[in-house]
């Protein structure tokens, strides 16, 4: 063959590669991923999102449109659509179209979806509605970016409504111009190959596929750990599908492995399994971690190739230090490594480690000889519920022991339950831990949380878990500021934020060779209210007795449990037990009315909690006995001048004796000693005055402190020891000799994790107090010509606080600043009483009783239920978030009446 032609030949090789090549860097046909602009942070594709779901479905199941995500993406896409035609044409128009939307950011602070809908000849009609719209309301306008035409619609007031581009086989729009401008430029550029368009699969069993960016994933889930991120594969592509659970959907994933060997390393060997130990998982864990094992003693080797390697020095030193009892822990490990963060009313960190054991003692003795080595001090042993509480002083011992993924505790508090080591990093998270073990407000108790565990979630290497919107356990206020700014905008169709829909979100993982399986899991337990019976008191029970009460009946454990038990205090002065069953058993007599708080404690140490109360003269210890339906009640008498209004738990108390706290008429502190069965003065007072109530009782790392004001203005604050502290007492004292003389009525507080004291004067003086008792700041809130007190307004668990200023028949809540929330008037005059309820899982609530009938009010002051609660003395209220209910336990006339309230 002449040379010529082998030319030719190669010559037509040439241009028919560069015309491929140039069809493939610039195809006419163009695919999604050609219009998607660089820098998605996810990219999500469903042909149901814009599906309707009836209200019925919205209570019992979980759809697509419930999970925060797709549900602004379906918002955006709604609003465009909308605008163009009525909703039968939207629907036929949308409908089975599999549409994709893609997230972007804009600023530092928005991020904004474009959405790509497939489009035929078959759809010209309604792409000229789009083009062509209602000109009474809205207009397109056009301008060119980039070469491309880009159309802008607006309503007739030139409000942008969106901008969008029509391709051939393409309608591309977002809310955002600058969105749609950044399409255009992608239009003119070329395809990055190795960047290959995800290949989501969405049919009858997948409902919805969505590609996530590794760093995505990382800063949403990085409220539960910064260890979590390692977890994570480096690119997640989840294909999302309906659970056995209705009320849970389900992403699956396989990734390549990537650079994630070291943890797969950890994992290798231990197959992946449930968790097993769901009756240690107390029901108030708002953020839980397992680790399953499998091969006790292969973990326990990578573990310590991993510790011993660690990037952190203090980790790596700690381990060489207690690397000799590491190995008969890690030998002695069951199946389950579980890290619980309990939910906090305050902010504070609340977490249990729960180290299941092949050996229980065997575990326990490494786990103290690790700290022993590690500088701790032996301290003697503290008595709760039959178990013994162990204080171990040295920091961070479980991440140098299981990585640092478990830290979070400043100490350790430990104790053994059955052949599993109990871990909290305070003496009060222990206790809570313990009491809700003990009466079984437990996740397998539970027949939802229990389904999630069994059915739902996966067997797992590992799982990370998170229950949204607890209080001061909120993911979003962890998020980065773009992300909430997202996502907690009101859906129109439910009238509350998108992210309350959602209330489980987990993420789990198993480790292979190759390969990592991922599973996020997305969902709610809690049950939705109807219609018909939300926010509506409705009645549970009522006992009806043979003579009026004297006090408020008592509640013995949680009201919402079948086995609920009431103690109620008749007119002759019989105390009563209040079986589940409805008996009632007369356990004895009171030597008058109840005239304090109840406090649960276990004063008997015989693994029970008993209930402490105070008559005029006495204070009773009611010891229930469940399996004979009986309460053995005790007496201790009272000293003359002790105020028998309020008991108050001690807190991080050192004299182990002590278990209760009472203030006296002349300004000093007594305390109960269990064992010798008597009050006993433990802090003194300079001045003989009565103290505000309640007084503070604060925990420190030295023991306990108890704050407390008294009326002329003399601020004491006592260590436990009976000590004020230097420059205690204080004196407040009035700015000037015009000034009336200073008064307090209310309490002062010191705001758990801050450093100053809060109190006000009854005219309204603001103060903010520093350590040493001096003024820092003084503010004087607005006073009404009528004339009103001023008091601190704590919820009764001190834990947070607003302001209160009352008068004969009204009240005014104000928070800390001041300013009004909510007035209450027409209140019966001298029959009122108004208390501030923390009840758990950010619910908060402001009780109000005026004569016979006492109206609960959120602290934006709406009504909580639908009439007001009848009620001769102040309420007993709880809140059980499986159900999304409060109890409330109230009498009325000659009988113990329960009712409950559901909230949304």
């Amino acid at each position: 063959m002449k040379r010529s032609t082998w030319i030719g030949i190669g010559v037509v090789i040439l241009l028919l590669g560069g015309w491929l090549g140039y069809r493939r860097l610039f195809p006419t046909t163009r695919t999604v991923g050609s219009l998607v602009p660089p820098g998605a942070l996810l990219i999500l594709a469903s042909d149901r999102l814009q599906d309707t779901v009836s209200a019925r479905t919205f209570r019992t199941e979980m759809s697509l449109r419930q999970i925060p995500v797709f549900d602004e993406a379906r918002q955006r896409l709604d609003r465009f659509l909308y605008a163009a035609a009525d909703t039968a044409t939207v629907l036929k128009f949308v409908s089975g179209r599999n549409v994709r939307y893609s997230l972007h950011s804009i600023s530092k602070t928005t991020l904004d979806y474009i959405f790509y809908i497939p489009i035929s000849d078959s759809d010209q009609p309604f792409i000229n509605r789009l083009t062509n719209p209602d000109p009474r309301q809205y207009r397109v306008l056009n301008h060119t970016f980039s070469g491309e035409k880009i159309l802008d619609l607006v309503t007739r007031t030139n409000d942008p409504v969106g901008s969008f581009i029509l391709t051939d086989d393409f309608l591309v729009g977002s809310v955002s111009g600058i969105l749609m401008e950044n399409v255009a430029k992608r239009m003119h550029q070329s395809l990055k190959i190795s960047q290959p368009e995800p290949n989501f699969k969405v049919d009858s069993d997948n409902l919805a596929a969505i590609s996530v960016r590794p760093d995505v994933i990382q800063s949403l889930f990085g409220n539960v750990g910064s260890l979590v991120r390692l977890f994570l594969p480096e690119e997640l592509n989840l294909q999302f599908r309906q659970s056995a659970s209705p009320s849970h959907l389900i992403g699956y994933a396989i990734d390549q492995i990537g650079n994630r060997r070291d943890v797969a390393s950890l994992f290798a060997d231990q197959t992946p399994r449930r968790i097993q130990h769901a009756y240690l998982i107390p029901q108030t864990t708002a953020t839980l971690y397992h680790i399953g094992i499998s091969n006790a003693a292969r973990f326990g080797r990578s573990l310590n190739q991993l510790l011993g390697s660690a990037s952190s020095d203090f980790l790596r030193d700690r381990f060489d230090q207690i690397k000799p009892a590491a190995k008969p822990l890690y030998q002695a490990l069951g199946s389950d490594i579980l890290l619980c963060r309990l939910e906090s009313r305050t902010g504070a960190l609340r977490q249990v480690m729960i180290i299941t054991a092949q050996n229980g003692k065997q575990l326990a003795d490494a786990y103290q000889q690790a700290a022993y080595q590690a500088g701790a001090k032996a301290s003697p042993p503290k008595s709760f519920l039959g178990h013994k509480l162990l204080l171990l002083n040295v920091p961070e011992l479980p991440a140098s022991l299981f990585s640092s993924l478990f830290s979070g505790f400043s100490q350790s508090w430990i104790t053994q339950h059955g052949s599993s080591l109990i871990v909290a990093n305070s003496e009060e998270t222990l206790q809570d831990y313990l009491q809700q073990v003990q009466r079984g407000a437990v996740w397998s108790a539970d027949q939802r949380q229990a389904d999630l565990l069994n059915s739902t979630l996966r067997p797992a290497n590992f799982t990370a878990f998170v229950r949204l919107n607890r209080a001061h356990t909120t993911v979003p206020t962890t998020w980065p500021l773009a992300w909430q700014n997202l996502l907690d905008q009101v859906d129109p169709a439910t009238g509350s934020p998108a992210l309350a829909n959602l209330e489980n979100m987990a993420y789990q993982a198993s480790y292979g060779n190759e390969n990592i399986q991922s599973t996020v899991v997305l969902g709610r337990t809690t049950r939705r209210a109807s219609q018909a019976v939300l926010n509506k008191l409705l009645l549970q029970k009522k006992i009806n007795l043979d003579a009026p009460l004297l006090s408020a009946p008592i509640a013995v454990g949680g009201l919402s449990a079948s086995s609920n038990q009431f103690y109620a205090h008749t007119n002759p002065g019989q105390f009563v037990l209040v079986t589940p069953e409805g008996d009632k058993l007369i356990q004895g007599t009171l030597d008058g009315p109840i005239r304090s708080n109840v406090l649960s404690i276990d004063f008997l140490n015989n693994g029970r909690l008993q209930y402490l109360f105070m008559t005029d003269q006495t204070l009773y210890v009611a010891d229930p006995i469940h399996l004979k339906k009986a309460v053995a009640v005790q007496k201790i008498p009272l000293p003359t001048g002790l105020d028998v209004s309020y008991l108050a738990r001690p807190r991080g108390n050192q004299q182990r004796n002590l278990v209760a706290l009472a203030a006296h008429v002349d300004g000093h502190v007594y305390a109960l000693d269990r064992q010798q069965r008597i009050f006993i003065r433990l802090m003194s007072a300079p001045h003989k005055n009565p103290l505000q109530l309640p007084f503070q009782v604060i925990a420190t790392p030295t023991g306990m402190d108890v704050l407390a004001i008294q009326a002329d203005g003399t601020l004491n604050h006592w260590q436990e020891n009976g000590k004020q502290y230097p420059h205690f007492p204080a004196r407040i004292e009035r700015t000037n000799e015009e000034d009336s003389e200073i008064h307090f009525v209310g309490t002062a507080l010191q705001p758990p994790g801050r450093s100053t004291i809060e109190t006000i004067t009854d005219q309204g003086q603001l103060l903010t107090l520093n350590s040493n008792g001096l003024i820092a700041k003084r503010t004087q809130l607005y006073r009404p010509v009528r004339r009103a007190l001023f008091r601190l307004f704590p919820d009764e668990d001190l834990t947070n606080w607003q302001l209160l200023r009352l008068s004969d028949t009204e009240i005014t809540v104000l928070d800390q600043g001041g300013e009004r929330r909510f007035d209450v008037r027409a209140l019966q005059s001298g029959r009122n009483n108004v208390r501030y309820h923390r009840l758990g899982a950010g619910v908060d609530v402001v009780s109000v009783k005026s004569g016979n009938f006492t109206t609960l009010y959120d602290l934006n002051g709406r009504i909580i239920g639908d009439q007001p609660i009848p009620s001769d003395f102040p309420i007993t209220l709880q809140f059980d978030e499986r159900t999304n209910e409060i109890y409330i336990l109230t009498s009325a006339k000659q009988a113990v009446e329960l009712f409950s309230i559901r909230l949304r």
